[in-house]
């Protein structure tokens, strides 16, 4: 019986101890507070959003929260009568005139909700990848919405449907405002766009295409004939055959090797057959690219032949086992 009567005594001892060591750290602690520039989640603000206090505090509900997207003022005289109310330890030493509330929001425009159906589109695999060449147009206008931000984990697309035939899409928006769930239907199309050289002004027959004169512009995939060139690799140091305009999709049958040797032109004519290498003047009955077949005439014979351009004003017989073309690049 001593010894239980004395564990007794031991234990309510210790309870006694902790307990008045909890009270006199409670008595002794300030409270603080939390920041001057608060933001909040919920529509009624706490004890807890404005003061760091117990877990069992914090739950007391003071105000309701300003509405969303606006701030509301809490002067220094309200402030101290809630520390008051609540028997708070809190002094305004850092001196403070007033504190400054905000309702956490969520902005939802259309450069967010093009964003949405594009990762929408993707993840339902409408769609092989979001890039930055994917385009979401919305047939209407559409009017913002502001919600809490804790309100955003209720946003939600549904029934979404897709015709990729036209790139056409039509989807429902869910989500909730001020605890009300709410929903809006939408429509639009979702083009997938290719990123292609034109040229930035008209091109003249006949001229060299340079870097400076290529710019890009984004088509539609499905606007984008088989013979398109997608590259300016494919543009750069060719020759326009016709005048083209500007700002257009450049046809690949458009283009052609800048002419290396030009009409009516005095060039060097050689000629190989074996060790018998010839070099000779003629003039340039057409115009032709490197590897293309011109016509040329020996000056002092006047005689025609055929060759293939090699160079700038260089070409070279093509016949070089053809006595009769011999005949002709030597003949004075």
């Amino acid at each position: 019986m001593t010894q239980n009567f004395n564990l007794k005594t031991i234990i309510k001892a210790l309870i006694c101890l902790i307990i008045s060591g909890f009270i006199l750290s409670s008595i002794g602690k300030a409270e603080k507070l939390i920041s001057d520039k608060i933001e909040v989640n919920s529509s009624i603000i706490h004890l807890g959003d404005i003061f760091d206090v117990t877990p069992i505090l914090a739950d007391e509900k003071l105000f309701q929260a300003p509405p969303l997207g606006r701030t509301a003022i809490l002067p220094i005289n309200s402030l101290l009568k809630i520390a008051n109310k609540y028997e708070l330890n809190w002094k305004n030493e850092a001196q403070i005139a007033q504190i400054t509330i905000t309702r956490k929001t969520k902005t939802i425009d259309a450069d967010l909700i093009k964003k949405i159906i594009s990762q929408h589109a993707v993840n339902a695999q409408h769609i092989a990848n979001a890039t930055g060449n994917t385009r979401i147009n919305l047939h209407d206008e559409f009017n913002t919405i502001i919600i809490a931000m804790n309100e955003f984990g209720n946003f939600n697309i549904s029934n979404f449907t897709y015709r990729p035939v036209s790139d056409r899409f039509t989807a429902k928006i869910e989500y909730v405002k001020n605890n009300q769930r709410r929903h809006l239907n939408i429509s639009g199309s979702i083009e997938n766009m290719v990123r292609i050289p034109v040229f930035a002004n008209n091109i003249k027959r006949n001229q060299v295409i340079k870097t400076s004169d290529i710019k890009y512009i984004q088509i539609n995939h499905r606007q984008i004939a088989a013979n398109v060139v997608l590259t300016p690799q494919e543009v750069v140091g060719k020759a326009a055959k016709n005048n083209i305009r500007a700002q257009q999709p450049i046809s690949a049958h458009l283009l052609k090797f800048p002419d290396l040797i030009k009409q009516n032109t005095v060039i060097n004519l050689k000629f190989n057959h074996g060790r018998i290498q010839l070099s000779l003047k003629a003039r340039a009955l057409t115009a032709g690219a490197k590897g293309a077949l011109i016509k040329v005439m020996n000056l002092k014979s006047g005689k025609q032949i055929d060759a293939i351009v090699t160079g700038k004003d260089q070409a070279m017989t093509i016949s070089t086992n053809n006595k009769t073309a011999i005949k002709l690049a030597v003949s004075k």
